[in-house]
């Protein structure tokens, strides 16, 4: 018979992901080839074979749990009792988790000995989630005259025939014609929700001068007295980004789209895409 030897476990170490920052995993998109790393560093009683598993237990968008089988009862390699024991989980597996929600990383090695043999539980690691903001606007045929998206018309565009869908070879665009001589000031403006005070977001829209006749359209990005894209002359007939960043002062902010010309002489422009992503 075996004579019982005592394992001290004060030197358990927790699971580790270098990916997180103070506790907050931010998401990435899916495709992003990186992963999330979870590390744990070799322990007091560490063998080779000696049997591993991870799961990571989460909340879904609809408040349903989860969980997810990294690794199930999985033997310790020789490179792993050397270097450390390490595992990778895909991006794509851990969408659609619920923003604010925690991710428990519980990790346990099985001790060998015999029939009593059985699990040891490490310090559990928790995360909490940062799912990544991204409000995207385009624009097709069937799309209504006044929002698009919860972008309404501003001041500056307040004619039936100032914003109009047209058609731009084989897409669907918003059409500024300034019909008017009142077309300076807010174009459109959103509000928006569920904005996370001091995060940083991108604020920008891909858009084009759709003539070369008189006047140069000129516009910016802003929300309220804040300047987030400064006024820049929309010269180029090519589609081109204007677009800049900022940190969310409240919940709930209104962007606006501005346009610094008045005439409706020329200063013709068009939006092609309308996008508000945190960063």
């Amino acid at each position: 018979m075996t004579n019982p030897a005592l394992v001290s476990l004060s030197c358990v170490p927790a699971p580790v992901v270098p990916q997180a920052v103070n506790d907050v995993l931010v998401l990435k998109k899916p495709d992003d080839s990186a992963g999330v790393t979870v590390e744990v560093a070799r322990w007091p009683f560490m063998v080779v074979n000696q049997k591993t598993t991870l799961h990571v237990c989460g909340q879904q968008a609809d408040g349903s749990p989860v969980m997810l089988r990294v690794a199930d009862a999985e033997p310790v390699t020789q490179q792993e009792f050397q270097e450390g024991w390490r595992r990778n989980i895909a991006w794509a597996s851990l969408q659609n988790l619920k923003d604010g929600s925690h991710l428990a990383f519980v990790f346990q090695a099985a001790l060998d000995g015999g029939s009593c043999a059985g699990p040891v539980l490490f310090p559990t690691l928790c995360l909490e989630v940062q799912a990544p903001f991204d409000d995207t606007t385009t624009f097709s045929a069937t799309d209504g005259t006044n929002n698009w998206n919860g972008w309404m018309r501003g001041d500056a565009a307040t004619d039936p025939r100032d914003l109009t869908i047209t058609k731009d070879g084989d897409i669907y665009v918003l059409f500024d014609n300034t019909y008017t001589n009142n077309s300076a000031g807010t174009v459109l403006k959103k509000t928006f929700q569920g904005l996370e005070v001091g995060r940083s977001y991108e604020f920008g829209v891909t858009v084009r001068r759709w003539n070369n006749s008189y006047s140069v359209p000129v516009l910016s990005l802003n929300s309220g007295a804040q300047v987030i894209a400064p006024a820049t002359e929309i010269s180029s007939m090519a589609w081109a980004p204007l677009k800049g960043t900022f940190t969310a002062s409240a919940s709930q902010m209104e962007l606006q789209i501005v346009n610094h010309v008045a005439t409706g002489n020329g200063n013709d422009y068009a939006f092609r895409e309308i996008w508000v992503r945190s960063i």
